[in-house]
Parts: C-alpha cells; sequence; structure tokens
C-alpha cells in the first residue's frame, strides 16, 4: 500500500468521524432543546390552571403535540397540545384536556431568536383528537370530505389574502396621512425660522 493511498484512508476515517460526532452532538442539541421547550409549556399550563381555577401542586403530561398546518397557521406556530392532569400524590390521571398553544419568536440579537409560549386557552378535546387524528392518516376522509376540506382551506386563505390587502392598504394611507402632517409642521416650523421680526430703527439726524 502506497503513501497516497493511505492518506485517503486517514482522511476517510477522519470525515466518517467528523459525521458521527456531528449528528451525535445535533442530536443531544435537538433532544435538549425539546425537553427545554416540554418544560416552557408544561409551566406555563400549570400557570394558566393556577390562574384560571386556583389550582397548583399538578404534573402535567404530554399526550400528543401537533403543530397546525395550512394558510391560517403559515406565519404562526400554534399547537394542538392533549395533556393529562396528574395528581401527584395518588398519580392518578384527574384529567385529559387539549390546549392551544402558541409561540411568540422575537430576535434577541443577530443570531439569536427568543420563544415565548402563550396558553390561547382549552379546546375541545374531541375537536383536537380528531385534527390530529386526520393529519397523521388515522382517520381516512372520503373524497368528498377531502373536497370540502380543500374548498374550507382555499376560502380561508382567500379571506385572510383580502384581509392582509385591507390592513396593508390602511396602513398606507395612515402613513400618509402621517407624512402630510410632518411635512406640514416642517413647513411651518421653517417659515418661522425665516420670518424676521420686525423692528423699527430711529435715524439719525
Amino acid at each position: 500500500m502506497d503513501m497516497m493511498s493511505i492518506i485517503l484512508i486517514i482522511l476517510l476515517v477522519v470525515v466518517i468521524v467528523f459525521v458521527i460526532v456531528t449528528t451525535i452532538t445535533g442530536r443531544k442539541a435537538s433532544k435538549k432543546e425539546k425537553a427545554k421547550r416540554y418544560k416552557e409549556v408544561r409551566d406555563r399550563i400549570k400557570h394558566h390552571i393556577l390562574k384560571t381555577e386556583n389550582k397548583k401542586n399538578l404534573r402535567i403530561e404530554f399526550e400528543k403535540v401537533y403543530s397546525r398546518k395550512g394558510a391560517e397557521y403559515k406565519y404562526r406556530d400554534v399547537f394542538d397540545v392533549i395533556v393529562e392532569i396528574i395528581d401527584p400524590k395518588t398519580n392518578q390521571i384527574l384529567e385529559v384536556r387539549a390546549y392551544e398553544i402558541e409561540g411568540i419568536t422575537t430576535k434577541v440579537d443577530k443570531k439569536n431568536y427568543k420563544t415565548d409560549w402563550i396558553v390561547n386557552g382549552i379546546i375541545d378535546l374531541d375537536d383536537a383528537k380528531k385534527r390530529i387524528s386526520i393529519a397523521e392518516k388515522e382517520i381516512k376522509l372520503t373524497k368528498e370530505e377531502k373536497s370540502l376540506l380543500k374548498k374550507q382551506e382555499r376560502q380561508t386563505e382567500k379571506d385572510l389574502a383580502e384581509k392582509e390587502k385591507a390592513e396593508m392598504k390602511l396602513a398606507k394611507q395612515a402613513s400618509k396621512s402621517t407624512s402630510k402632517v410632518e411635512k406640514a409642521k416642517e413647513a411651518d416650523k421653517i417659515a418661522k425660522q425665516n420670518t424676521e421680526k420686525f423692528v423699527p430703527v430711529r435715524k439719525k439726524n
């Protein structure tokens, strides 16, 4: 075996090791981020229960988490979250509920972003389960149901587009009005600066 072959083998081994280490590190980071996200959402749900029902010292376990799809959620991170509410003393499941959870992401600096989780409220459990089952293809829809669903999605998309267009129009009108007021103020300011005060001067003989 010549030197070139040995170098190529070493390089190949280095690349394989690098790929394995990167993959493991990435999985660990992803797992850590997921655990952090779940803890934040769990704490938010606990706080919501405390605030709305005055109940505390409950354990929250996730049963299903589903990210909603469709035109309405193109720019929003909204989740159906099904949880078990457990009494930590007896380990008894007190209730199974569904919540609508939304993530609001803001930019912290050039490279980092922060997501705040908001509990929009309790939603119908059966509706949430059905939505998740349809998305995961556990429930097979008929042709008519699929057609109706697509029709509803197109209508929602159309309504959102019209709403966005109307909002943009209002924003432009507000911007024009603000611009006119600012220009008028600026013109008034310049006029005042350029107006000389008349002071009568007595001529000396």
